[in-house]
This record gives structure tokens, sequence and C-alpha cells, in this order.
């Protein structure tokens, strides 16, 4: 080891599936996660670089590096100095909002370097002197959503505490080890055997088990394609409030939207989408950055008879117990089905619920998300944030971006049909179409009119 090195350590549950699913896919940039903080007004530029350089000294998981020892992966912590914060400058481009999404797309082209390389960098990006972005990209074996919201936060805090004279470790983040050991003690607790038994029962008889052509995997050796569409907030509000009637919460709705458009697209009564969940232990896990997130395989029956209550009650029970077992990693609950080359889920849903609402000082911001990991086949991505935005990622290898536009569109449509249709109301009637779809099937594509032709059969082979 070098003077840089620190004690070697297995890595986590979550993070093993990422390692394995990058060795199998080794040129997909996508495995980095990335976003930026756009932030607006006369923001102190150079509190704003301490600020991110003492995150990145606080926050142990981004200085996470890798090294295989003998076949198995490991993992130390790195030296804080090795992670300088870039300052890049572009105020004096043309265009400077393009100009830095061309250096944050270059930068996310990164090729991952998992023996002994960083897995995070980090850039303040002038646009002019009201207008900074505060960019972030790291690597999935590190990180996760749920991270990236203590990160934004913390970073915000910093600020504040540089801004107002205080000790900015007022509020430190808890060190890795703490998510570590939670981990580890996990793993050999009664509850993970308690879980494993709960999702083997659970996903008995899954179709997936059959092999069939729709549950194969379809690895993706590349970065999703992505459709980004969005709603404004009278439509948000309105979706809310079906959401209210039929008693349910706005994500509870949105899955359940999900599992009917998969039933209405396929024909399918047995249904499995996936869900992207913290898989965190406890209240104070949940405050410490680093990779435990994980897939619930929501397994539902959509039937010709089933109503929309069914299919929302049928939805909150199934994300409820899921939760109770959601420490259990989906790739642990294939290799229990004995699925080598499967996946249980087609689509995944990730309902964000929530809005960073970060100020660095009086300076108010909008996040914006530029990569969300690794996608097999579909995923959408939906932020409650003023109004609703939603992301289609689809694997390039099986989709393109017509495709991916339509589905955004298809599963809008679905669930607006879903937030105002009456309980007792038939699931399999959800609108699909849109109207001008509507209209070209049932009065362009069924105008079959031709003209007549006079005279008998006789007279049209004599001529």
């Amino acid at each position: 080891m070098t003077k840089n090195e620190g004690e070697f350590i297995e890595l986590m549950g979550g993070q093993l599936g990422i390692w394995y699913a990058q060795q199998l896919a080794p040129e997909n940039r996508s495995f980095f996660l990335a976003e930026y903080i756009e932030i607006h007004g006369p923001v102190d530029h150079a509190l704003l670089l301490r600020a991110a350089e003492l995150r990145i000294r606080e926050t142990e998981t981004v200085r996470l590096r890798l090294k295989t020892v003998d076949g198995t992966p490991v993992q130390y912590l790195h030296d804080a100095a090795d992670y300088p914060v870039q300052a890049v400058d572009l105020s004096g481009e043309r265009d400077p909002r393009a100009a830095a999404r061309a250096w944050m797309d270059a930068d996310l082209r990164t090729p991952a370097e998992l023996d002994g390389g960083a897995l995070h960098n980090a850039a303040i990006i002038t646009l002019d002197e009201e207008l900074h972005y505060w960019y972030i990209r790291v690597h999935h074996l590190v990180f996760d959503g749920q991270s990236g919201v203590v990160a934004a936060a913390r970073g915000a805090e910093i600020y504040a505490a540089l801004l107002e004279g205080r000790d900015p470790a007022e509020g430190a983040l808890a060190p890795f080890s703490v998510l570590h050991e939670d981990d580890r003690a996990y793993r050999t607790s009664a509850q993970y055997e308690q879980d494993r038994l709960y999702w083997l029962d659970r996903l008995a008889g899954h179709p997936a088990l059959d092999g069939g052509d729709a549950y194969k995997s379809r690895r993706a050796q590349h970065a999703p394609l992505r459709h980004t569409d969005g709603i404004d907030t009278d439509a948000a509000d309105s979706l809310k409030h079906g959401a209210r009637r039929l008693r349910t919460s706005f994500p509870g709705l949105m899955i359940a939207a999900a599992a009917l458009y998969q039933h209405r697209v396929s024909g399918e009564q047995e249904i499995t989408v996936g869900l992207p969940v913290r898989a965190r232990g406890d209240r104070h896990t949940l405050t410490v950055p680093g990779m435990t997130s994980n897939i619930l395989p929501l397994r539902l029956s959509i039937g010709p008879r089933t109503t929309v209550e069914d299919l929302v009650r049928q939805t909150s029970h199934a994300v409820r117990e899921g939760m109770k077992h959601q420490r259990y990693r989906y790739r642990d609950m294939l290799g229990d089905l004995k699925i080598t080359d499967g996946d249980l889920c087609g689509l995944h849903i990730n309902v964000m619920a929530f809005d960073y609402d970060l100020r660095f000082g009086t300076c108010p911001t909008v996040t914006h998300n530029l990569s969300t990991g690794p996608v097999d086949n579909l995923r959408i991505d939906i932020y409650d944030r003023g109004g609703m935005q939603i992301n289609i990622d689809a694997n390039p290898d099986a989709h393109d971006l017509d495709a991916a536009a339509a589905l955004s569109r298809h599963y809008l449509n679905v669930a607006t049909w879903l937030a105002h249709a009456e309980p007792t109301a038939l699931a399999a009637h959800a609108d699909l179409l849109d109207e001008g779809e509507r209209g070209r099937v049932l009065v362009e594509w069924n105008d079959t009119a031709a003209e007549r032709v006079p005279g008998s059969l006789v007279d049209l082979f004599e001529a």
C-alpha cells in the first residue's frame, strides 16, 4: 500500500452488485451519477469553492477507491488532497449555458478506473457573476440517490456556516464506517434470513422462472437515451388531487400507473415493476452517504375485472410489505431463484416527491440531474419540482428515442386517466392514446372508402 491508501475493507452488498454489473459492461459510462445545482444570485465564489472542498474532505464515501486482491474487490479511503475542486470560468463564452453543458457532458464520458482510480469529480462553473453551477460526478459504486440528497444539503450548510463566520464542522456527516458496519451486521442477522424467505415466497412461480423472452436480460453496454417531458403545476396538482381521492399517495398513484401502463401495452395480467429504494437500516444511516440503494420487484395482478380501487390497494400493499424487507438485495433474489440470464422487471419507476429547495445564503437554486445510473430496459424517473418533470431513460441497445417519447406520452395518459377514474372503473379501460392518436386509429386508418367503378365484373375483365 502507498502512504495514501487506508485499510482495505470489503464492499457492502449494494456495492458488490454495481461492481459485477460494471464488469459486464466495462464501456458503459452511465455507472457514474451526475447532477448540478444551478445557483442564482451574488454567491461568494471563493466561499463556494471552499465549501466544495470541505464537503469532499467530510464525505468519506466519495474518496473511496477500489483494488482487486486475489480476485476479490476491496476498498480503501484515499487522501482528500487528491480531490481538487475544479474552478471553471465560462463567462466569456458566447453561450455560457451551452458551454457548461458541453463541459459536463464531456466529463461524464470519463472512463471508470476501478483499480485505484478516483471515482468522484467536482467543479464550480461560473457562467456570470450571478449564475454558478455546482457540478458533481460520482460512481454508483460509492454513491446513490439518498447520498445525493444528503450531500447537497450538507454543501449548502457548509457554505452558510462559512458565510456567517461559524465553524463549518458543526453538523458534520457521520463517517462511512457507520454505514459499512450496519450493512455487515444486517448480513449476519436474523432479519436477513427473514427477508430472504419473504422474497422467496413472494416471487414463487414468477413467469421469469420459465425463461420467456420477455424476461431475458438486456445488459446495457452504453449510457441510456433520455427523453425529458413534464407537466405544469396545475396538471401536477390534478394528479395529486386524484391520488387523495383514491386514498393513496402521489408516489403510490404514479407507481400504480406504471403497472397499469405495462399491462395495457403488453396485455399481460402478471405485472412486475421495479421500485428503487434506499435500503437503509434506520434514520441514523439515512444521513450517511454511501451506496445502499436496492430494487423492489413489485408483483401485481391486473385482470379483466380488476377495478381502479383494487389496483391502488394492491399497489399500496405491495409497496408497504416490500419496504419491510427492502434491504435484501435484488441480485440475491435472482440468485435464489436461479435466474442467471434474466430479469423480473421490464419497467422501473422512481418517484422523487421532494425538492432540494436549497439556498446558498439568499441565493435560490434549481437542481438538474444528468445521470441516475445504467438502464437495462426502461426507467421512468419523476421529479415533483415546480410541476412535474419526467425523464424516460432507455437502453439504446433495445429502444430508440421515439420509443422513449411514446412511453412518456402514453404513461402520462394512463396516469391522468387513473387520477380521474371512478374507484369502481375497470383498470383495463385505461386510456393509452391521446386524442390525435385515437383519431388516427379510429378515423384515418378506418377511412377505407374507395371510388366505385361502374360495370360488372365481366365488364372489368373485358375492358
